[in-house]
């Protein structure tokens, strides 16, 4: 009888294992036939996302810099040598990652703030266009477009609407900043979002000619609530 029981008890165990043995093949099977997510080439996740940080930058700027002898300031030029709008524009581009760019027009504006200031009246009663003589290599690369310059005669100097109308900025974002002793942006905005009605024109920022130290964490801001 004892036999008998073991016998049995043998036989049930053997069916059990058969069984789940089954079962988990039937599992396993089904899961290879399963599709499996694709993985795209160079991603560790299928869920991964572009973020706005992969936007390309551009930093283009209209600046006397490099034309002003040192030691002028900012009263007697038309914009002083040391922390003007290349300073700020040089700023931009080391917080942005973005590439460098100066617009140089062909003309040479005389030093003298009033010659200076004579020659930019006369441009903007003419609705002048400056020639260039540096020309962006392929717009087309760049999303976001910040661009600086100087105050002349309460709004931007007539090379920048040359700059904005040899390119199109259809569907691109604009952030234009400035430096000027007491004029701020917003007629420039007004200009270059009319020059631009396909653009993203974002709010502007004025810098006063005698830049202030900790300029880095008012640029960062500006940078940060315009995305």
């Amino acid at each position: 009888m004892r036999r008998t029981l073991k016998i049995t008890a043998v036989l049930v165990l053997t069916a059990l294992a058969t069984t789940f043995g089954m079962i988990a093949c039937s599992e396993n099977e089904a899961m290879a036939q399963e599709p499996q997510p694709e993985v795209p080439d160079g991603s560790d996740s299928p869920d991964e996302e572009e973020t706005p940080g992969n936007s390309k930058v551009l930093v283009a700027y209209f600046s006397r810099a490099n034309h002003v002898p040192d030691g002028t300031d900012a009263v007697s030029g038309a914009t002083n040598k040391a922390r003007n709008t290349q300073t700020v524009a040089m700023e931009i581009a080391r917080l942005t990652g973005g590439d460098l760019f100066e617009i140089v027009p062909e003309r040479d504006y005389p030093v003298s703030h009033s010659e200076c200031s004579q020659i930019a009246l006369q441009e903007y009663e003419a609705d002048a266009r400056p020639v260039l003589l540096t020309h962006v290599e392929d717009m087309s690369d760049y999303d976001i477009i910040y661009i600086g310059f100087p105050i002349w005669r309460y709004c931007e100097p007539m090379a920048i609407r040359t700059f904005l109308e040899e390119y199109d900025f259809n569907g691109k974002t604009i952030r234009p900043f400035c430096t000027s002793m007491a004029v701020g942006i917003e007629d420039a905005q007004a200009n270059i979002s009319r020059l631009c009605p396909t653009a993203h024109v974002g709010k502007g920022l004025r810098i006063p000619y005698t830049i202030p130290d900790g300029v880095g964490e008012t640029l960062s801001e500006w940078i940060n609530d315009n995305l």
